[in-house]
């Protein structure tokens, strides 16, 4: 198993590990194409082999391209069948690597990293444990409950 960049024919795969993670979102493959289709901006990493993908994450530059950017986890998914084996935390600090790479092959740094989830979900403390994060906000009544903000500046 390898955790790699995803290109346009792994699409279809992502949709698929997508659509059961987040049953509740509709028109993933639309998504995915657009997410996709921001990079630079945007990457999303693949973990699996050459049949299959297990799981996803995508990373987006969240303040432009500057000194000390602000690199987020927008959204990570691995499919239920393969949950449980690591997958998760494999994916977020080896594609942090990567995205970090790549930010810097654009010339800049990343100065700090983000992500949101929903109050409760837990994943909190994998973000915790691989990023560093903490909680840095609350946005209240976001889709079906309180969003929280983990945040950390990277030190230099």
């Amino acid at each position: 198993m390898i955790i790699r960049q995803a290109n346009k024919s792994d699409i279809s795969s992502i949709s698929k590990v997508y659509s059961v993670c987040f049953a509740e979102e509709a028109n993933h493959e639309i998504w995915i194409y657009s997410c996709m289709n921001s990079f630079p901006k945007s990457v999303y990493y693949v973990y699996g082999d050459e049949k299959s993908i297990q799981g996803y994450i995508l990373w987006s530059v969240k303040n432009g391209f500057r000194a000390n950017t602000i690199v987020e986890l927008d959204q990570i998914g691995v499919h239920p069948e393969h949950a449980g084996q690591g997958i998760g935390k494999k994916l977020i600090s080896e594609s942090f690597k990567l995205f970090k790479t790549h930010v810097t092959e654009l010339g800049y740094d990343v100065g700090s990293v983000m992500v949101t989830t929903s109050e409760g979900n837990y994943a909190e403390d994998l973000y915790i444990s691989t990023l560093g994060v903490s909680r840095n906000g609350v946005i209240s009544e976001y889709g079906s409950g309180n969003e929280l903000i983990l945040f950390n500046k990277i030190k230099s």
